[in-house]
């Protein structure tokens, strides 16, 4: 009596789940093997672990103590304790504002508006609720009655040039804006903030 021919393919199958169920255990030992335990401990231990980046401190998170009630981005810490340090020149001050405004239109998709007491209330995060965050910490030395001021005491001044460039005054030494010893970044063209227009 002859028997009947079986089909190719259902030897294929068995054969490879014959495989699939070989190559399954060996995974399961492998990978449970106390040597491969260890090899990938230890490639964990020898990597450096980088710290945790502090969120922008919200008003919400102000409102409700929570633990990122007090945090600001360490990058944001860093370029706020270079702002008026004795090894800073006066040009880099103007400079540490402009980034820190730079940032906040970055964030939040424009310069901050108004006259110094709000562009600082923008940066701190305190100019109205619900505020995306805060880019500049309130209680550094610069900040005297809810303005930003220059190493001198004097209040900053503040002119948009345009929708991404701020012109930033210092009253220098004499504090007296608008004098020959000011600190000027990103001047007004000629005719517009407190550019004189040329002589025709």
């Amino acid at each position: 009596m002859l028997l009947p021919a079986k089909r190719p393919a259902s030897y294929l199958l068995g054969f490879l789940l014959i495989i699939l169920v070989v190559l399954v255990v060996w995974m399961d030992h492998a990978l449970t093997s106390p040597e491969i335990q260890e090899a990938i401990r230890k490639k964990r231990e020898s990597q450096p672990v980088q710290p945790p980046i502090a969120p922008l401190m919200t008003n919400d998170a102000q409102a409700r103590g929570g633990a990122t009630a007090n945090a600001l981005d360490p990058m944001h810490q860093s370029m706020a304790d270079e702002l008026h340090a004795e090894s800073t020149p006066p040009e880099r001050d103007l400079e540490i504002i402009r980034d820190f405004v730079s940032i906040y239109s970055r964030a939040t998709g424009g310069n901050p508006v108004g006259d110094n007491a709000d562009i600082t209330a923008a940066l701190t995060g305190t100019q109205y609720p619900g505020q995306k965050g805060q880019f500049f910490p309130r209680g550094h030395a610069a900040v005297r009655a809810g303005q930003l001021v220059d190493r001198w005491g004097t209040p900053y001044w503040f002119h948009p040039n345009s929708s991404n460039q701020m012109e930033i005054r210092s009253a220098g030494p004499d504090r007296q804006l608008f004098t020959g010893d000011d600190q000027v970044l990103n001047p007004s063209p000629a005719g517009l903030g407190a550019t004189t227009p040329a002589a025709p």
